[in-house]
């Protein structure tokens, strides 16, 4: 079965299945058609509903009680969207989908248990997105597994969980500190960071060498906050390729270390910067790194977005012609 990425009307990324199992009228499941999984990966699904109220009522919401055993069915819990991630080629357990389902995660231990248990060790995709699952609660769970399932996990989703108002900065850094080898993409969205919480987590982040997307927007990161991913694009092992880092309030200072940051980067190539009240100032700091590197042919940005920046027509010019990039169309990024 195969994904693609949704923006919910929340901001958060959903993980929707190409297809879907079929349905009856009333969204009863038709158990009958839909495949049935496999006895360890129910056993994980079972104790992650059952630990969870608001779960458990979203999932058995009109269901047929004719079937005795709904759930075992990938129909059951695929309803609403893709839930149960599977490989397409021999339908492996792949990832465990929560994002925009709009239900609350209260307990997440038993599903790691279990998925520790049972050598579910093809996990790839935890999304958590807008569940309020707290951080701790998820360390907790994280640290039951093995090397080897933990190795797997390259797609983690924790948009929208409050995690900077909740004080669970700490706890997540240690979640990245144990998933950092081979963690890819990371999304972070609209937890309430504000700088100190970016400080706390740069380390973490500098260190995951093989991250490749790193989803920041619509936090209070401002100047603070953006010096400390300045570093991040500046660690030796960083390997970003793409930053989103919209609706921060890092304003011209926190573009200048950005910009700092970039002058020795070999591996960014999309940066959003949507929002962030730059202004000419932040805007030539940017230009000027970018026309250095261009000089040294070391130059690897082609994507940079700073609309609704206050950028005046000179500045947004001169910066579109830095980056040489077809995003930057003339007159897109004035106000």
């Amino acid at each position: 079965m195969t994904h693609q990425q949704v923006e919910h009307e929340t901001g958060l990324i959903i993980l929707d299945a190409a297809a879907t199992a079929p349905t009856h009228a009333n969204n009863v499941i038709a158990a009958d058609t839909a495949p049935i999984l496999q006895p360890a990966v129910i056993k994980a699904l079972r104790s992650l509903r059952d630990s969870n109220s608001s779960l458990q009522r979203k999932l058995n919401h009109g269901i047929d009680d004719s079937s005795s055993s709904p759930d075992e069915s990938l129909g059951y819990w695929n309803r609403y969207q893709e839930m149960v991630m599977l490989s397409p080629d021999d339908n492996e357990f792949t990832g465990i989908n929560l994002g925009g389902l709009m239900v609350r995660l209260v307990n997440c231990v038993p599903f790691f248990q279990d998925v520790e248990d049972e050598k579910l060790t093809s996990l790839t995709t935890i999304n958590f997105g807008g569940t309020d699952v707290g951080m701790d609660n998820l360390l907790e769970g994280v640290k039951l597994l093995s090397k080897d399932t933990k190795s797997s996990v390259s797609e983690l989703y924790l948009g929208g969980c409050g995690i900077g108002c909740r004080r669970g900065t700490q706890h997540l850094k240690e979640v990245l500190e144990l998933l950092s080898n081979d963690l890819k993409t990371l999304d972070l969205r609209y937890n309430d960071f504000e700088g100190k919480d970016l400080v706390d987590l740069e380390p973490a982040l500098s260190f995951a060498s093989n991250l490749k997307i790193l989803h920041l927007e619509g936090n209070y990161s401002k100047c603070e906050g953006a010096a400390a991913i300045g570093k991040v694009l500046s660690a030796t092992k960083s390997n970003l390729k793409e930053l989103y880092l919209g609706d921060n309030q890092i304003g011209s200072v926190g573009a200048k270390s950005l910009a700092a940051g970039l002058r020795n980067n070999t591996t960014l190539d999309k940066l959003y910067l949507e929002g962030n009240s730059i202004g000419d100032e932040g805007a030539i700091s940017l230009r000027d790194v970018l026309l250095d590197q261009s000089f040294r042919q070391c130059k690897v940005l082609e994507h940079l977005y700073v609309d609704n920046n206050g950028l005046g027509k000179e500045a947004a010019t001169t910066l579109g012609r830095a980056v040489n990039s077809e995003t930057m169309i003339e007159g897109s990024l004035l106000e």
